[in-house]
Protein backbone atom coordinates (compact mmCIF):
# COMPACT_ATOMS: atom_id res chain seq x y z
CA UNK A 1 0.00 0.00 0.00
CA UNK A 2 3.10 2.41 0.82
CA UNK A 3 4.10 1.79 -2.92
CA UNK A 4 0.95 2.93 -4.25
CA UNK A 5 1.21 5.88 -2.22
CA UNK A 6 3.92 6.51 -3.55
CA UNK A 7 3.02 6.21 -7.07
CA UNK A 8 0.61 8.43 -6.82
CA UNK A 9 2.34 11.07 -5.35
CA UNK A 10 4.73 11.00 -8.02
CA UNK A 11 2.22 10.76 -10.73
CA UNK A 12 0.69 14.28 -8.90
CA UNK A 13 4.17 15.61 -9.04
CA UNK A 14 4.76 15.42 -12.53
CA UNK A 15 1.78 17.03 -12.70
CA UNK A 16 2.58 19.65 -11.02
CA UNK A 17 6.06 19.77 -13.19
CA UNK A 18 4.32 20.59 -16.40
CA UNK A 19 1.61 22.97 -14.53
CA UNK A 20 4.49 25.27 -13.13
CA UNK A 21 6.41 24.41 -16.76
CA UNK A 22 3.16 26.35 -18.13
CA UNK A 23 2.99 28.92 -15.48
CA UNK A 24 6.78 29.80 -15.96
CA UNK A 25 6.11 30.20 -19.87
CA UNK A 26 2.76 32.55 -19.40
CA UNK A 27 4.41 34.71 -17.05
CA UNK A 28 7.93 35.05 -19.11
CA UNK A 29 5.46 36.34 -21.94
CA UNK A 30 3.29 38.70 -20.32
CA UNK A 31 6.86 39.84 -18.66
CA UNK A 32 8.47 40.18 -21.94
CA UNK A 33 5.68 42.02 -23.63
CA UNK A 34 6.13 45.12 -21.33
CA UNK A 35 9.12 45.60 -23.33
CA UNK A 36 8.44 47.71 -26.20
CA UNK A 37 10.67 45.94 -28.77
CA UNK A 38 8.74 42.58 -28.01
CA UNK A 39 5.47 43.89 -27.74
CA UNK A 40 5.89 45.57 -31.13
CA UNK A 41 7.13 42.49 -32.19
CA UNK A 42 4.04 40.44 -31.04
CA UNK A 43 1.73 43.42 -32.15
CA UNK A 44 1.11 44.23 -28.24
CA UNK A 45 0.36 47.32 -26.67
CA UNK A 46 -0.34 47.75 -23.01
CA UNK A 47 -2.17 50.60 -22.18
CA UNK A 48 -1.38 51.14 -18.73
CA UNK A 49 2.10 51.67 -16.21
CA UNK A 50 0.10 49.19 -14.02
CA UNK A 51 1.35 46.21 -16.31
CA UNK A 52 4.85 46.48 -15.84
CA UNK A 53 4.57 45.96 -12.21
CA UNK A 54 2.30 43.37 -12.13
CA UNK A 55 3.78 41.11 -15.23
CA UNK A 56 6.66 41.61 -13.11
CA UNK A 57 5.44 40.56 -9.68
CA UNK A 58 3.57 37.35 -11.39
CA UNK A 59 6.78 36.22 -13.10
CA UNK A 60 8.49 36.45 -9.60
CA UNK A 61 5.91 34.10 -7.89
CA UNK A 62 6.29 31.95 -10.98
CA UNK A 63 9.56 31.46 -10.02
CA UNK A 64 9.26 31.32 -6.52
CA UNK A 65 6.33 28.42 -7.26
CA UNK A 66 8.52 26.38 -8.82
CA UNK A 67 11.05 26.49 -6.33
CA UNK A 68 8.93 25.98 -3.77
CA UNK A 69 8.06 22.59 -5.37
CA UNK A 70 11.50 21.12 -6.02
CA UNK A 71 12.01 22.19 -2.30
CA UNK A 72 8.97 20.94 -1.07
CA UNK A 73 8.50 18.27 -2.87
CA UNK A 74 5.79 16.11 -0.63
CA UNK A 75 3.77 19.51 -0.18
CA UNK A 76 3.73 20.60 -3.96
CA UNK A 77 0.01 19.62 -4.15
CA UNK A 78 -1.22 22.10 -2.05
CA UNK A 79 1.33 24.51 -3.01
CA UNK A 80 0.22 23.83 -7.04
CA UNK A 81 -3.44 24.64 -5.49
CA UNK A 82 -2.77 27.91 -3.60
CA UNK A 83 -0.63 29.05 -7.09
CA UNK A 84 -3.69 28.66 -9.20
CA UNK A 85 -5.62 30.72 -6.93
CA UNK A 86 -3.28 33.09 -7.29
CA UNK A 87 -2.67 32.76 -11.07
CA UNK A 88 -6.38 33.44 -11.57
CA UNK A 89 -6.33 36.98 -10.83
CA UNK A 90 -3.06 37.86 -12.35
CA UNK A 91 -3.83 36.28 -15.62
CA UNK A 92 -7.24 37.75 -16.08
CA UNK A 93 -5.61 41.46 -15.26
CA UNK A 94 -2.74 40.77 -17.49
CA UNK A 95 -5.14 39.50 -19.87
CA UNK A 96 -7.53 42.69 -19.74
CA UNK A 97 -4.19 45.18 -19.88
CA UNK A 98 -3.18 43.57 -22.77
CA UNK A 99 -6.69 43.86 -24.93
CA UNK A 100 -7.21 40.17 -23.90
CA UNK A 101 -10.97 39.78 -24.62
CA UNK A 102 -10.54 40.74 -28.07
CA UNK A 103 -7.87 39.41 -28.39
CA UNK A 104 -9.24 35.73 -26.90
CA UNK A 105 -6.43 35.89 -24.12
CA UNK A 106 -9.02 35.66 -21.23
CA UNK A 107 -9.76 31.96 -22.28
CA UNK A 108 -6.56 31.42 -20.10
CA UNK A 109 -8.24 30.97 -16.64
CA UNK A 110 -9.96 27.81 -18.18
CA UNK A 111 -6.70 26.23 -18.23
CA UNK A 112 -6.13 27.24 -14.31
CA UNK A 113 -9.59 26.34 -13.60
CA UNK A 114 -9.61 22.91 -15.12
CA UNK A 115 -5.84 22.29 -13.25
CA UNK A 116 -7.65 23.43 -10.24
CA UNK A 117 -10.40 20.84 -10.77
CA UNK A 118 -8.03 17.78 -11.46
CA UNK A 119 -6.01 18.42 -8.35
CA UNK A 120 -8.63 19.73 -5.77
CA UNK A 121 -11.63 17.43 -6.50
CA UNK A 122 -13.48 19.09 -4.38
CA UNK A 123 -16.72 20.31 -6.05
CA UNK A 124 -17.34 23.44 -3.73
CA UNK A 125 -14.07 24.80 -4.42
CA UNK A 126 -13.65 24.15 -8.09
CA UNK A 127 -16.76 25.91 -8.07
CA UNK A 128 -15.46 28.88 -6.47
CA UNK A 129 -13.08 29.34 -9.60
CA UNK A 130 -15.36 29.89 -12.00
CA UNK A 131 -17.63 32.75 -9.86
CA UNK A 132 -14.30 34.58 -8.43
CA UNK A 133 -13.07 34.32 -12.63
CA UNK A 134 -16.71 35.71 -13.72
CA UNK A 135 -16.52 38.28 -11.20
CA UNK A 136 -12.98 39.62 -11.89
CA UNK A 137 -13.61 39.39 -15.25
CA UNK A 138 -16.70 42.23 -14.92
CA UNK A 139 -15.23 44.45 -12.19
CA UNK A 140 -11.65 44.77 -12.90
CA UNK A 141 -12.00 46.55 -16.31
CA UNK A 142 -13.54 49.51 -14.43
CA UNK A 143 -11.33 48.90 -11.36
CA UNK A 144 -8.17 48.70 -13.76
CA UNK A 145 -10.24 52.22 -15.62
CA UNK A 146 -9.74 50.58 -19.25
CA UNK A 147 -12.20 51.97 -21.64
CA UNK A 148 -15.72 50.29 -21.71
CA UNK A 149 -15.96 50.76 -24.99
CA UNK A 150 -13.32 48.28 -25.82
CA UNK A 151 -15.24 45.66 -23.39
CA UNK A 152 -17.64 43.21 -25.37
CA UNK A 153 -20.29 42.29 -22.77
CA UNK A 154 -21.30 39.58 -24.83
CA UNK A 155 -17.99 38.41 -24.97
CA UNK A 156 -17.66 39.00 -21.35
CA UNK A 157 -20.83 36.25 -21.18
CA UNK A 158 -19.33 33.88 -23.44
CA UNK A 159 -16.03 33.56 -21.77
CA UNK A 160 -18.60 33.35 -18.04
CA UNK A 161 -20.30 30.71 -19.08
CA UNK A 162 -16.93 29.07 -20.70
CA UNK A 163 -15.35 29.55 -17.41
CA UNK A 164 -18.48 27.28 -15.70
CA UNK A 165 -18.69 24.69 -18.40
CA UNK A 166 -14.95 24.22 -17.71
CA UNK A 167 -15.27 23.76 -13.62
CA UNK A 168 -19.09 21.76 -14.57
CA UNK A 169 -16.55 19.06 -16.20
CA UNK A 170 -14.12 19.01 -13.59
CA UNK A 171 -16.45 18.57 -10.97
CA UNK A 172 -17.93 15.48 -13.37
CA UNK A 173 -14.56 14.07 -14.14
CA UNK A 174 -13.40 14.97 -10.27
CA UNK A 175 -16.31 12.75 -9.04
CA UNK A 176 -15.45 10.00 -11.30
CA UNK A 177 -11.90 10.00 -10.34
CA UNK A 178 -12.47 9.66 -7.18
CA UNK A 179 -14.79 6.83 -7.05
CA UNK A 180 -12.40 5.41 -9.48
CA UNK A 181 -9.86 6.06 -6.67
CA UNK A 182 -11.72 4.62 -4.01
CA UNK A 183 -12.28 1.68 -5.62
CA UNK A 184 -8.81 1.09 -6.94
CA UNK A 185 -7.97 1.92 -2.95
CA UNK A 186 -10.27 -0.71 -2.14
CA UNK A 187 -8.90 -3.37 -4.42
CA UNK A 188 -5.96 -2.98 -3.53
CA UNK A 189 -6.51 -3.48 0.48
CA UNK A 190 -8.23 -6.32 -0.32
CA UNK A 191 -5.21 -7.78 -2.51
CA UNK A 192 -3.03 -7.15 0.18
CA UNK A 193 -5.12 -8.68 2.55
CA UNK A 194 -5.64 -11.74 0.38
CA UNK A 195 -1.37 -11.69 -0.45
CA UNK A 196 -1.11 -11.55 3.38
CA UNK A 197 -3.40 -14.74 4.12
CA UNK A 198 -1.41 -16.46 1.64
CA UNK A 199 2.09 -15.89 2.75
CA UNK A 200 0.83 -16.53 6.44
CA UNK A 201 -0.81 -19.92 4.83
CA UNK A 202 1.68 -20.46 3.14
CA UNK A 203 4.61 -20.04 5.88
CA UNK A 204 2.32 -22.32 8.09
CA UNK A 205 2.68 -25.27 5.92
CA UNK A 206 4.70 -28.55 7.14
CA UNK A 207 6.37 -28.60 3.30
CA UNK A 208 8.66 -26.13 1.97
CA UNK A 209 7.46 -23.64 -0.85
CA UNK A 210 9.49 -22.38 -3.63
CA UNK A 211 8.30 -20.25 -6.68
CA UNK A 212 11.00 -19.36 -8.83
CA UNK A 213 11.46 -17.39 -12.42
CA UNK A 214 12.55 -18.28 -15.71
CA UNK A 215 16.34 -17.44 -14.43
CA UNK A 216 15.49 -19.89 -11.41
CA UNK A 217 15.87 -16.40 -9.14
CA UNK A 218 13.42 -17.31 -6.28
CA UNK A 219 10.15 -14.79 -6.24
CA UNK A 220 9.03 -16.62 -3.49
CA UNK A 221 9.74 -18.81 -0.13
CA UNK A 222 8.37 -20.12 2.77
CA UNK A 223 10.12 -20.94 6.01
CA UNK A 224 9.96 -24.75 5.76
CA UNK A 225 11.96 -24.04 2.46
CA UNK A 226 14.41 -21.64 4.12
CA UNK A 227 15.11 -24.06 6.99
CA UNK A 228 16.07 -26.96 4.46
CA UNK A 229 17.88 -24.51 1.96
CA UNK A 230 19.10 -22.03 3.85
CA UNK A 231 17.93 -19.20 1.03
CA UNK A 232 15.92 -16.39 1.17
CA UNK A 233 13.72 -14.37 -1.58
CA UNK A 234 15.63 -13.07 -4.58
CA UNK A 235 18.73 -15.50 -4.15
CA UNK A 236 18.98 -18.28 -7.09
CA UNK A 237 18.30 -21.37 -6.87
CA UNK A 238 21.27 -24.74 -5.59
CA UNK A 239 22.79 -25.53 -9.15
CA UNK A 240 22.49 -29.32 -7.53
CA UNK A 241 18.53 -28.35 -7.38
CA UNK A 242 18.60 -27.35 -11.22
CA UNK A 243 19.86 -30.10 -12.70
CA UNK A 244 17.73 -32.26 -10.71
CA UNK A 245 14.52 -29.90 -12.49
CA UNK A 246 16.03 -29.73 -15.80
CA UNK A 247 16.16 -33.64 -15.71
CA UNK A 248 12.73 -33.58 -14.25
CA UNK A 249 10.53 -33.89 -17.26
CA UNK A 250 7.15 -33.82 -15.69
CA UNK A 251 5.58 -33.29 -12.33
CA UNK A 252 7.14 -36.55 -10.67
CA UNK A 253 8.47 -36.03 -7.02
CA UNK A 254 11.90 -36.39 -7.35
CA UNK A 255 14.75 -36.75 -4.43
CA UNK A 256 17.56 -35.16 -3.44
CA UNK A 257 20.31 -35.20 -0.29
CA UNK A 258 20.55 -30.98 1.25
CA UNK A 259 23.38 -30.54 4.27
CA UNK A 260 22.58 -34.74 4.85
CA UNK A 261 18.97 -34.61 4.72
CA UNK A 262 17.53 -37.07 2.55
CA UNK A 263 14.46 -34.34 0.59
CA UNK A 264 11.80 -35.18 -1.83
CA UNK A 265 10.10 -32.28 -4.55
CA UNK A 266 7.15 -32.25 -6.35
CA UNK A 267 7.72 -29.36 -9.77
CA UNK A 268 4.64 -27.80 -10.99
CA UNK A 269 5.85 -26.99 -14.43
CA UNK A 270 5.73 -23.27 -15.18
CA UNK A 271 2.64 -20.88 -15.99
CA UNK A 272 2.58 -18.99 -19.45
CA UNK A 273 1.45 -15.80 -18.54
CA UNK A 274 3.57 -15.48 -15.24
CA UNK A 275 6.67 -17.38 -16.19
CA UNK A 276 6.91 -18.60 -12.46
CA UNK A 277 7.31 -22.59 -11.29
CA UNK A 278 6.57 -23.91 -8.17
CA UNK A 279 8.17 -26.80 -5.87
CA UNK A 280 7.13 -28.88 -3.68
CA UNK A 281 9.34 -29.51 -0.67
CA UNK A 282 9.42 -32.25 2.30
CA UNK A 283 11.94 -33.89 4.10
CA UNK A 284 12.30 -37.51 3.89
CA UNK A 285 11.92 -38.69 7.12
CA UNK A 286 8.71 -36.34 7.75
CA UNK A 287 7.58 -38.53 5.04
CA UNK A 288 8.38 -41.30 7.27
CA UNK A 289 7.03 -39.88 10.35
CA UNK A 290 3.18 -39.30 8.41
CA UNK A 291 3.89 -42.49 7.34
CA UNK A 292 4.43 -44.23 10.87
CA UNK A 293 1.81 -42.10 12.02
CA UNK A 294 -1.00 -44.09 10.12
CA UNK A 295 0.33 -47.27 10.45
CA UNK A 296 0.37 -46.46 14.23
CA UNK A 297 -3.12 -44.96 14.06
CA UNK A 298 -4.53 -48.24 12.30
CA UNK A 299 -2.54 -50.91 14.29
CA UNK A 300 -4.32 -48.65 17.49
CA UNK A 301 -7.58 -49.38 16.78
CA UNK A 302 -7.19 -52.76 15.69
CA UNK A 303 -5.00 -54.05 18.46
CA UNK A 304 -7.76 -52.42 21.07
CA UNK A 305 -10.32 -54.16 19.07
CA UNK A 306 -8.32 -57.45 19.38
CA UNK A 307 -7.55 -56.51 23.34
CA UNK A 308 -11.20 -55.87 24.13
CA UNK A 309 -12.01 -59.15 22.84
CA UNK A 310 -9.29 -60.97 24.63
CA UNK A 311 -10.39 -59.12 27.74
CA UNK A 312 -13.38 -61.88 28.35
CA UNK A 313 -11.82 -65.15 27.87
CA UNK A 314 -8.36 -64.38 29.27
CA UNK A 315 -10.42 -63.96 33.04
CA UNK A 316 -12.20 -67.20 32.81
CA UNK A 317 -8.77 -68.42 31.61
CA UNK A 318 -7.62 -66.82 34.79
CA UNK A 319 -10.44 -67.93 37.02
CA UNK A 320 -10.24 -71.41 36.22
CA UNK A 321 -6.14 -71.20 36.96
CA UNK A 322 -6.90 -69.73 40.52
CA UNK A 323 -9.63 -72.43 41.26
CA UNK A 324 -7.13 -74.91 40.53
CA UNK A 325 -4.89 -74.01 42.28
CA UNK A 326 -7.14 -73.88 45.34
CA UNK A 327 -8.43 -77.09 44.66
CA UNK A 328 -7.39 -79.61 47.50
CA UNK A 329 -7.32 -82.80 44.93
CA UNK A 330 -4.90 -81.65 42.08
CA UNK A 331 -1.21 -82.56 42.54
CA UNK A 332 1.66 -80.37 43.35
CA UNK A 333 2.82 -80.27 39.58
CA UNK A 334 -0.26 -79.43 38.20
CA UNK A 335 -0.97 -76.66 40.87
CA UNK A 336 2.61 -75.16 39.65
CA UNK A 337 1.07 -75.18 36.12
CA UNK A 338 -2.04 -73.82 37.39
CA UNK A 339 0.24 -70.77 38.85
CA UNK A 340 2.42 -70.38 35.91
CA UNK A 341 -0.79 -70.18 33.75
CA UNK A 342 -2.28 -67.36 36.70
CA UNK A 343 1.12 -65.36 35.96
CA UNK A 344 0.94 -65.86 32.22
CA UNK A 345 -2.36 -64.08 31.92
CA UNK A 346 -1.75 -61.40 34.57
CA UNK A 347 1.20 -60.46 32.19
CA UNK A 348 -1.45 -60.77 29.37
CA UNK A 349 -3.89 -58.44 30.86
CA UNK A 350 -0.95 -55.80 31.58
CA UNK A 351 -0.18 -56.11 28.02
CA UNK A 352 -3.96 -55.64 27.11
CA UNK A 353 -4.40 -52.78 29.45
CA UNK A 354 -1.22 -50.99 27.50
CA UNK A 355 -2.80 -51.58 24.31
CA UNK A 356 -6.19 -50.32 25.36
CA UNK A 357 -4.61 -47.44 26.70
CA UNK A 358 -2.29 -46.07 24.06
CA UNK A 359 -5.84 -46.65 21.69
CA UNK A 360 -8.02 -43.88 24.03
CA UNK A 361 -6.94 -39.74 23.81
CA UNK A 362 -5.53 -38.82 26.63
CA UNK A 363 -7.26 -35.24 27.37
CA UNK A 364 -5.48 -33.52 29.69
CA UNK A 365 -8.21 -32.36 33.05
CA UNK A 366 -5.52 -30.20 34.17
CA UNK A 367 -5.43 -29.06 38.19
CA UNK A 368 -2.44 -27.11 40.23
CA UNK A 369 -0.46 -29.84 41.75
CA UNK A 370 1.72 -28.64 44.34
CA UNK A 371 4.88 -31.06 43.45
CA UNK A 372 6.42 -31.51 46.08
CA UNK A 373 3.75 -33.20 47.93
CA UNK A 374 2.56 -34.69 45.15
CA UNK A 375 6.10 -36.34 44.63
CA UNK A 376 6.31 -37.31 48.79
CA UNK A 377 2.83 -38.91 48.49
CA UNK A 378 4.28 -40.97 45.08
CA UNK A 379 7.54 -41.69 47.08
CA UNK A 380 5.39 -43.51 49.98
CA UNK A 381 2.68 -45.42 47.42
CA UNK A 382 5.69 -46.82 45.36
CA UNK A 383 7.91 -47.89 47.74
CA UNK A 384 4.92 -49.29 49.67
CA UNK A 385 3.58 -51.46 46.91
CA UNK A 386 7.10 -52.79 45.53
CA UNK A 387 8.95 -53.11 49.38
CA UNK A 388 11.35 -50.50 48.28
CA UNK A 389 13.38 -48.55 51.56
CA UNK A 390 12.67 -44.76 51.15
CA UNK A 391 16.36 -44.09 50.76
CA UNK A 392 15.98 -46.09 47.45
CA UNK A 393 14.55 -43.01 45.92
CA UNK A 394 16.13 -39.76 46.25
CA UNK A 395 13.86 -35.97 45.66
CA UNK A 396 15.15 -33.23 45.29
CA UNK A 397 12.62 -30.28 45.27
CA UNK A 398 13.96 -27.24 46.45
CA UNK A 399 10.71 -25.01 46.64
CA UNK A 400 8.33 -27.11 48.48
CA UNK A 401 5.43 -24.48 47.23
CA UNK A 402 6.10 -25.20 43.96
CA UNK A 403 2.62 -24.94 41.85
CA UNK A 404 2.00 -26.95 38.30
CA UNK A 405 -0.75 -27.33 36.07
CA UNK A 406 -1.15 -30.83 34.69
CA UNK A 407 -3.71 -33.90 35.02
CA UNK A 408 -3.83 -36.11 38.51
CA UNK A 409 -3.49 -39.32 36.59
CA UNK A 410 -1.54 -38.67 34.17
CA UNK A 411 1.11 -37.18 36.62
CA UNK A 412 0.80 -40.31 38.80
CA UNK A 413 1.15 -42.74 35.79
CA UNK A 414 4.41 -40.32 34.40
CA UNK A 415 6.11 -41.01 37.53
CA UNK A 416 5.23 -44.35 38.38
CA UNK A 417 6.02 -45.88 34.62
CA UNK A 418 9.06 -43.81 34.64
CA UNK A 419 10.29 -45.14 38.30
CA UNK A 420 9.52 -48.17 37.23
CA UNK A 421 11.55 -48.33 33.90
CA UNK A 422 14.72 -46.71 36.13
CA UNK A 423 14.57 -49.57 38.65
CA UNK A 424 14.31 -52.12 36.29
CA UNK A 425 16.59 -51.29 33.40
CA UNK A 426 19.41 -49.36 35.79
CA UNK A 427 22.26 -51.33 37.60
CA UNK A 428 21.87 -48.93 40.94
CA UNK A 429 19.36 -49.53 43.56
CA UNK A 430 18.83 -46.09 43.66
CA UNK A 431 16.42 -43.70 41.47
CA UNK A 432 16.60 -39.35 41.98
CA UNK A 433 14.03 -37.18 41.31
CA UNK A 434 15.24 -33.84 40.65
CA UNK A 435 12.99 -30.13 40.70
CA UNK A 436 14.40 -27.43 38.28
CA UNK A 437 12.17 -24.54 38.13
CA UNK A 438 13.58 -22.70 35.37
CA UNK A 439 12.02 -18.99 33.64
CA UNK A 440 9.49 -20.72 31.35
CA UNK A 441 9.23 -24.38 32.42
CA UNK A 442 9.93 -26.78 35.56
CA UNK A 443 11.75 -29.22 34.69
CA UNK A 444 11.24 -32.94 36.10
CA UNK A 445 14.27 -35.19 36.15
CA UNK A 446 14.13 -38.89 37.13
CA UNK A 447 17.92 -40.55 36.95
CA UNK A 448 19.49 -43.45 37.33
CA UNK A 449 22.48 -45.40 36.42
CA UNK A 450 23.34 -47.71 34.26
CA UNK A 451 25.35 -48.18 31.08
CA UNK A 452 24.70 -45.93 28.10
CA UNK A 453 22.42 -47.42 25.45
CA UNK A 454 23.37 -48.53 21.85
CA UNK A 455 22.28 -45.47 19.72
CA UNK A 456 20.06 -47.66 17.83
CA UNK A 457 18.41 -48.18 21.48
CA UNK A 458 18.32 -44.42 22.02
CA UNK A 459 16.66 -43.69 18.61
CA UNK A 460 13.66 -45.61 19.30
CA UNK A 461 12.91 -45.86 23.24
CA UNK A 462 9.80 -44.10 22.22
CA UNK A 463 8.93 -46.09 19.65
CA UNK A 464 5.83 -48.25 20.57
CA UNK A 465 6.23 -51.87 21.02
CA UNK A 466 9.61 -51.32 20.97
CA UNK A 467 11.54 -53.06 24.12
CA UNK A 468 14.72 -54.22 25.95
CA UNK A 469 13.14 -56.19 28.20
CA UNK A 470 11.99 -59.87 28.02
CA UNK A 471 8.40 -58.55 29.88
CA UNK A 472 8.11 -55.62 28.17
CA UNK A 473 5.27 -54.53 26.01
CA UNK A 474 7.21 -51.71 24.47
CA UNK A 475 4.15 -49.17 25.56
CA UNK A 476 5.45 -47.10 28.77
CA UNK A 477 7.26 -44.66 27.47
CA UNK A 478 5.24 -43.99 24.60
CA UNK A 479 2.08 -43.69 26.54
CA UNK A 480 4.11 -41.42 28.68
CA UNK A 481 5.14 -38.85 25.79
CA UNK A 482 1.59 -39.15 24.96
CA UNK A 483 0.64 -37.80 28.28
CA UNK A 484 2.75 -35.47 27.98
CA UNK A 485 1.92 -33.91 24.69
CA UNK A 486 -2.11 -34.20 26.14
CA UNK A 487 -0.81 -31.58 29.29
CA UNK A 488 1.34 -29.24 26.71
CA UNK A 489 4.61 -30.75 28.27
CA UNK A 490 7.35 -32.91 27.00
CA UNK A 491 9.70 -35.45 27.96
CA UNK A 492 13.05 -36.46 26.59
CA UNK A 493 16.01 -38.84 27.14
CA UNK A 494 19.59 -37.59 28.22
CA UNK A 495 22.39 -39.21 29.41
CA UNK A 496 24.36 -36.25 31.57
CA UNK A 497 26.68 -37.36 33.95
CA UNK A 498 27.24 -41.11 33.09
CA UNK A 499 23.39 -41.31 34.36
CA UNK A 500 20.11 -42.49 32.20
CA UNK A 501 17.94 -39.53 32.74
CA UNK A 502 14.48 -38.92 31.46
CA UNK A 503 13.21 -35.36 32.20
CA UNK A 504 9.90 -33.68 31.73
CA UNK A 505 9.43 -30.01 30.91
CA UNK A 506 6.30 -29.01 32.50
CA UNK A 507 5.23 -25.24 31.03
CA UNK A 508 3.91 -22.82 33.51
Amino acid sequence: MKNNRKNHLSDEYKSIRYLNLFRLLLSFFFFSIIFKGVSGFLGFEYTLNIAKFIASIYLSLSILTWLASIVFKSNSVKIGLIALAIDLPFIIVLALLFDGINNGWVILPTITIGSFSILSRKPYAIFAMPIAATVMLWTFPYILGIESENIGYISKLIYSLTYFGIALVGISQSNTYTKTLLLSQRQKEKILDLSLINNLVIDQMQSGVIAFDQKYSIVLINKKAQEIFKLVKKQKIPTGLIKKIIATPDSRNKSITVNGEDVVFYLVNQEEKSGLNLLFIEEQKQINEKSQQINLATLGQLSATIAHELRNPMASIYSAAQLLQESPDIKDEDRQLAGIIAKQVERSNDIVEDILLMSKPHIANQKQINLFEKLNNFKQEFCAQNKYQSENIVIDCPDEMLIIKFDTMHINQLLWNLSENAFRHGSGDKISIVISNQEKSVLIDIKNDGEAFESIVEESLFTPFFTTHTQGTGLGLYICREMCKSNGAKLEYLRLEFQHVFRIHVRK
